[in-house]
């Protein structure tokens, strides 16, 4: 019997498809040096000794990577998988995990807060899980003095969002539900409520069964101080008028795990971001519902108080949680930015190219632009947009 044998113009078609191949692979994603650039630019901007970032296009991990050290003290380097605190942008995890359970027709957007957290007290006019979700609650944020003298109350341990909530749930609303919006991580903080009501479960069990395992995330967790965390980064402040760094105070975030008590990397950020692209996390409904803008033009933002001055701002375009942003190039996405403990984190995800940008600094202070940064990088795996 005579051996098979590729006839000579298959191996041909088959070399010139390797070429291809080849010759399709992004340029950027070879071009690490002018990344990293970018990297090093916003780590300077940011007066930080240290920078992340990783992108993800396709499920493809294209680039991770740090610049400058994740511990000033030690001169540790910084590296792509370093593990830090992402701030705000546990808001995002958050609303993933209770739409999770929207999705699973335990938890009504519509229903009042008090059907999960019977324990909060009732205010002059009903809330809602979306009004949450929204930042049109009513609940206030945070205000100087709040946590005592020395601050003594950051370092407190709160082993539940209900004793976590007791220092500020009996005051009133700042203003009637729907009205206005107003950020606030308070509110946001009674997620914690819903999901551990609706799923039976405490939240990080639930998270890390139901989000961090199916999206691959195994250096996500709470950030529990007596927890030995590999590969941890310090976070740092820069006072811009002495011109120096200095270790960021530490706190005790288990008042706010959902708020901005999580830690993570940006490689596991990006991860979620394609577990959500790609239908592991949410179907295309509970996906549509919340990154869909939320606010019709009636709501405003909240007055601000007497003798300070009006914001310039404007109300941002609020998905659930999500804010839903647009690059120069005129494309859509949704993005969380976060701040704590001397860190700056931003997430952006392109779900319509499935490609997603996660970036830290580990220091607050200095004049970085996370989201232009992000925008940037993400414009080199991004599809030229069409013209006109």
């Amino acid at each position: 019997m005579r051996p098979h044998r590729t006839p000579f113009h298959a191996l041909g078609r088959l070399w010139l498809l390797a070429l291809l191949l080849a010759l399709a692979l992004p340029a950027q994603a070879l071009d690490t040096a002018h990344l990293s650039a970018q990297l090093e630019r916003l780590r300077e901007a940011a007066h930080a000794p240290g920078a992340t970032a990783a992108v993800m296009v396709g499920g493809e991990l294209v680039w991770s990577a740090g610049v400058g050290v994740a511990d000033a003290e030690n001169a540790v380097p910084m590296r792509g998988d370093a593990v830090h605190n992402i701030g705000s942008v546990s808001k995002v995890v958050g609303a993933i995990a209770l739409m999770q359970l929207v999705e699973r027709g335990r938890i009504d957007l519509d229903a009042e807060i008090q059907t999960y957290a019977p324990w909060f007290p009732r205010k002059q006019a009903p809330i809602t899980v979306r009004q949450i979700l929204t930042h049109t609650s009513g609940i206030r944020h945070y205000r100087d003095g709040e946590f005592g003298e020395g601050d003594v109350l950051r370092f407190q341990q709160f082993d539940g969002i209900e004793a976590a909530s007791r220092r500020w749930m009996h005051e009133p609303l700042l203003f009637d539900p729907g009205r206005h919006w107003n950020y606030s991580t308070f509110a946001t903080n009674l997620l914690q409520a819903a999901i551990e009501q609706a799923s039976g479960q405490d939240m990080e069990t639930y998270m890390r069964e139901r989000l961090w395992a199916p999206a691959g995330m195994a250096d996500t967790q709470f950030d529990v101080p007596a927890r030995i965390v590999p590969r941890r980064a310090r976070g740092y402040e820069w006072d811009a008028g002495s011109g120096v760094l200095s270790n960021a105070v530490q706190e005790n975030v288990s008042y706010k795990y959902v708020g901005g008590g999580i830690l993570s990397s940006d490689e596991d950020m990006v991860r979620m971001a394609h577990a959500l692209n790609t239908g592991r996390l949410l179907g295309a409904e509970a996906i549509a519902e919340m990154y869909r803008p939320q606010l019709d033009a009636s709501v405003t933002l909240l007055p601000p108080p007497p003798g300070k001055p009006a914001s310039r701002d404007a109300v941002p375009v609020q998905g659930l949680i999500w804010r839903v942003q647009e690059d120069a190039d005129g494309r859509r996405y949704v993005a969380h930015s976060g701040s704590v403990k001397g860190t700056l984190s931003y997430l952006a995800n392109w779900p319509q190219h499935d490609v997603a940008v996660a970036l830290h600094v580990n220091a607050r202070g200095g004049e970085a632009d996370l989201r232009a940064a992000a925008e940037a990088l993400a414009a080199r795996f991004l599809p030229a947009p069409a013209r006109d």
